[in-house]
């Protein structure tokens, strides 16, 4: 069996996986339920296959940051050693030329 890496989640990913589903809630509390999971989900399969997501050509350093579409987010991540950062929950209805990534 594969050996995992450690998950850590910067700040602004925590805040935005909180957003959405603290939104989600005041409308649907099992919508809010199923985004919330299938993001928790999605970030421990990428603790196993870390390169499973492609390159994020879009942000720079291009090569420095993966992302894996769930749902209707991007979920923006790199790989440091045995550490799987999750830098943003990002909703991809949003505009791309907002979206910032973290250093932590």
């Amino acid at each position: 069996m594969k050996r995992k890496k450690r998950l850590r989640w910067h700040s602004q990913a925590v805040r935005d996986l909180e957003l959405g589903h603290d939104f989600l809630h005041q409308h649907n509390t099992e919508a809010a339920r199923r985004f919330a999971s299938s993001i928790l989900d999605a970030t421990e399969r990428l603790r196993t296959y870390p390169e499973l997501g492609p390159v994020a050509r879009d942000l720079r350093p291009e090569g420095r940051y993966r992302h894996w579409v769930c749902g209707r987010h991007r979920l923006i991540y790199r790989i440091d050693g045995e550490i799987v950062w999750i830098l943003r929950v990002w909703d991809t209805r949003r505009d791309p030329a907002d979206l910032a990534v973290g250093q932590e």
